[in-house]
């Protein structure tokens, strides 16, 4: 029982990976690309719908279409450019964003489930 589970899993998250991968690779701006991501997640986790749901879109679509490592990298290459300054803006600015947005996402929810 618990591999069927494991093995559904894997497929409902694939559902919601492919078209965020391909979202994500349609948005070459990864600022804009994790503000939306991380609209959905705070949306869709706040959302009153099964727990396959939340796989298919929170950790499928969310995950796949938010990219850390792209941001990583552009980051990285800020500090080799030595733009100390806006490495430091980009690093803050976003993650505050992706919080505020999160919050959005959440009190839309909110706002639809009552």
């Amino acid at each position: 029982m618990g591999n069927f589970i494991r093995k559904n899993t894997f497929f409902l998250i694939s559902i919601g990976a492919i078209p965020g991968a391909l979202f994500r690779w349609q948005i070459d701006e990864i600022f804009i690309v994790n503000l939306i991501g991380c609209f959905l997640l705070g949306f869709f986790n706040s959302l009153e719908i099964s727990k396959r749901y939340k796989l298919i879109l929170g950790v499928g679509l969310c995950g796949s279409m938010t990219t850390f490592s792209g941001w990583s990298f552009h980051l990285y290459k800020l500090i080799n450019q030595g733009q100390y300054q806006l490495f430091l803006f980009n690093s803050i600015f976003i993650v505050l964003m992706g919080i505020f947005a999160i919050g959005l996402g959440n009190i839309l929810a909110k706002k639809i489930n009552s």
